[in-house]
């Protein structure tokens, strides 16, 4: 079992606010959402801890009744300071030594599933790991007068971040020891390398920042408000019993396609592309419990995606798709496709563009064995 503590336990002063920078809104939800999101949905958390502010804790159990996060167990006062708010919650968790104990500064709204991932994998594999990228700046030492002491290499220099993981016993056994020895830290694993243990780096994305001063919150926004592309693929071998459908429009006196659905290959391709620009999965997560309910309509597949990346505050600009086959022929169905694909996405005909080509034959696909298509999508954030 791997348990996560999100760390929401201060006031963040340095933002210039009254309100606790994690409640601040963020695209249109509190900047400690973000990070819940992720961990609620990474396969490699079982159970997730919040430590919040005494003084915020009916706000926090408020932002959990309004969303879906059920890996949260429990909401648990913070302290003074940081390491005192970490420490209040590794007293409160219960399990084995040998256990992953995660934390991770709720202030860290974009460490996804990808890093959780690696970080609890680094942990397990090595005793202790901690998320970071290296430091691309020079780094100087100044005296208090505000001159170059000397210039530190920054070869091996890394900017620590969020997520930290450590083995349950080590973590408690470094938290002992540093309130035993008064000792207070700047992050989780600095704690553990006083006990002697070496604790293995797992690089991040830049994107993974604490939003500490409020460039730092705009800085969140404008990477939130960026437009997004996304590719999608899928393939299908035919399939002489089943009818051809592409881009929800059905293709007479033709082989369908091989799947549990209808075998749209355009829209699975659609779906992937919009849901993977958005951070989602691939088609099976969401269709096959559908499949399994005896809906095979693929356009009903598509509504998921579109409504995901709405969700997420984009619009859906433009979509180009890429078909490669021997057969059919499809000159004359190419515009009626792409007038179902703007339909079904509600955009215009000509934000929809469709070429086919047969690759000279090259692959499976060229060779007269299935279909093959790639989308890619331009999403624009909503103002």
């Amino acid at each position: 079992m791997t348990q996560a503590i999100i760390v929401a336990g201060g006031k963040g002063r340095r933002m210039q606010s009254m309100v606790n920078k994690l409640l601040m809104l963020l695209d249109r939800k509190p900047v400690l959402a973000f990070s819940l999101e992720q961990f609620n949905a990474s396969d490699f958390i079982d159970h997730i801890h919040i430590v919040a502010h005494p003084d915020d804790i009916t706000e926090v159990e408020s932002l959990l009744k309004d969303n879906k996060f059920p890996k949260v167990s429990s909401v648990i006062p913070g302290g003074d300071r940081r390491q005192d708010s970490v420490y209040n919650g590794i007293k409160a968790l219960k399990g084995g030594r040998d256990e992953i104990i995660v934390v991770h500064n709720g202030a860290n709204p974009f460490a996804d599933q990808n890093i959780i991932g690696k970080v609890v994998l680094a942990a397990e594999q090595h005793g202790a790991a901690a998320a970071g990228f290296p430091a691309n700046d020079s780094i100087k030492i100044a005296g208090e007068n505000g001159f170059v002491h000397r210039t530190i290499p920054r070869d091996n220099l890394w900017h620590m971040q969020t997520p930290q993981a450590a083995k349950s016993y080590l973590l408690t056994e470094a938290y002992v020891k540093a309130y035993n020895d008064n000792y207070y830290g700047t992050d989780d694993m600095e704690l553990v390398e006083r006990l002697g243990w070496k604790v293995k780096l797992v690089e991040c994305g830049r994107e993974n920042f604490k939003i500490t001063y409020p460039h730092d919150l705009e800085n969140a926004k404008l990477i939130l408000g960026a437009d997004r592309v996304g590719l999608g693929q899928d393939s299908h071998r035919f399939d002489t019993n089943k009818k051809l459908v592409l881009g929800g429009t059905l293709i007479p006196n033709e082989s369908g396609l091989e799947a549990n659905s209808d075998g749209d290959v355009i829209l699975h391709s659609l779906f992937n592309a919009l849901s993977l620009s958005v951070g989602g999965k691939s088609l099976g997560f969401y269709a096959d419990p559908l499949c399994a309910q005896g809906i095979r309509d693929s356009s009903v597949y598509l509504t998921i995606a579109l409504d995901m990346a709405r969700e997420k505050g984009f619009a859906l600009n433009n979509i180009g798709v890429m078909l490669e086959c021997k057969k059919p022929r499809l000159e004359k169905f190419e515009e009626l496709i792409k007038g179902n694909i703007s339909r079904l996405c509600k955009i215009a005909h000509g934000q929809v563009g469709l070429a086919v080509t047969s690759g000279e034959g090259l692959t499976a696909w060229g060779k007269g064995e299935g279909i093959q298509c790639f989308c890619i999508v331009l999403l624009k954030k909503i103002i």
